[in-house]
């Protein structure tokens, strides 16, 4: 056990935080060694000789992303605090947007899915022409009658802010057979856009889930293949890709129809960075942060605490 008086604390803890020196410099100075001044500093710390203040830490929300990397093994997961329920979109797009600006480089490659969050990112977007950014649509289109579910529009949109290329998939998510899927797939222009997606290396992706007031009962798929996903316990998806609230990727009957990039398969060196929130996605955020199959998850503080204690 070491013993330090309060003088020599408050003397080391001053050296270091207020004169900015090094603890190499402290140990020349005080003849004493560096090991000594960092337990110093350690007990000052305990002794709250020292006390650190972190300002504007309420305002955000760093002890649930922090909570919610070390749960999940994120590289990073950032959390937006919502008032309300109408503020949740427009607040993850803001947040998604200024995440992807903070680790954009020159010539970087995005691929994106779909969805009403990633319309919202790509809306809240600052342009920087000068990255020649350029975009990838991942999955195949949809039939939805709102824009913003539209992922070319989503692609060309980011594509357009960031001074790059839109490669677009000219091809529906969905098809009637897998004959039809691989007439589709012998296309040139299809191949050409599927080299694409294996170049990216930043993947932004919504997680979409399977429920009677969710965005796929706007759509005109079938029921058919609503109940086969439902029946083998579906939770959620990743461009229409599906998996379990587990995180085991469901193998269904339309797999072999869809059309689009398998990010399940984690074939790639991407970052994946999936844009999620409201109490109703729990269950498939909480799917997809189970198997793994995403880096940087950005979502509202409700959610979060509910994941957090899933």
């Amino acid at each position: 056990m070491y013993n330090y008086s309060k003088n020599e604390m408050t003397k080391v803890a001053y050296y270091y935080y207020k004169l900015g020196m090094t603890q190499g410099e402290i140990a020349t100075k005080m003849s004493m060694s560096r090991q000594r001044v960092n337990r110093i500093l350690k007990k000052a710390l305990e002794e709250n000789i020292v006390q650190i203040h972190i300002v504007d830490i309420d305002k955000y929300n760093v002890e649930l992303e922090s909570q919610l990397e070390n749960k999940f093994n994120l590289a990073q997961c950032v959390v937006v605090s919502a008032i309300d329920e109408k503020d949740i979109l427009p607040s993850l797009g803001a947040a998604g947007a200024e995440y992807l600006e903070s680790i954009l480089k020159n010539d970087d490659l995005i691929g994106v899915t779909w969805g009403k969050t990633l319309s919202e990112v790509a809306k809240s977007l600052k342009e920087n022409k000068s990255l020649n950014v350029s975009v990838v649509q991942l999955v195949g289109g949809s039939n939805a009658i709102y824009p913003s579910l539209k992922p070319d529009v989503i692609a060309t949109t980011i594509a357009r802010k960031l001074g790059g290329r839109s490669y677009i998939l000219y091809a529906p998510a969905i098809v009637e057979s897998k004959e039809t899927k691989e007439a589709i797939m012998s296309d040139s222009s299809i191949k050409a856009t599927f080299e694409k997606m294996d170049e990216c290396n930043i993947i932004l992706a919504g997680i979409g889930e399977i429920k009677v007031d969710s965005a796929y009962y706007e759509f005109a798929y079938d029921r058919e293949y609503k109940d086969n996903l439902l029946s083998l316990n579906s939770v959620g998806d990743i461009g229409f890709r599906w998996f379990d609230i587990d995180g085991n990727i469901v193998d269904h009957d339309y797999d072999d129809k869809t059309i689009g990039y398998n990010i399940l398969s984690r074939n790639t060196d991407a970052l994946v960075i999936a844009i999620a929130g409201g109490k109703e996605k729990k269950d498939a955020i909480l799917g997809a942060l189970r198997g793994k199959f995403i880096d940087v998850l950005i979502t509202d503080s409700q959610t979060a605490e509910l994941l957090l204690i899933s």
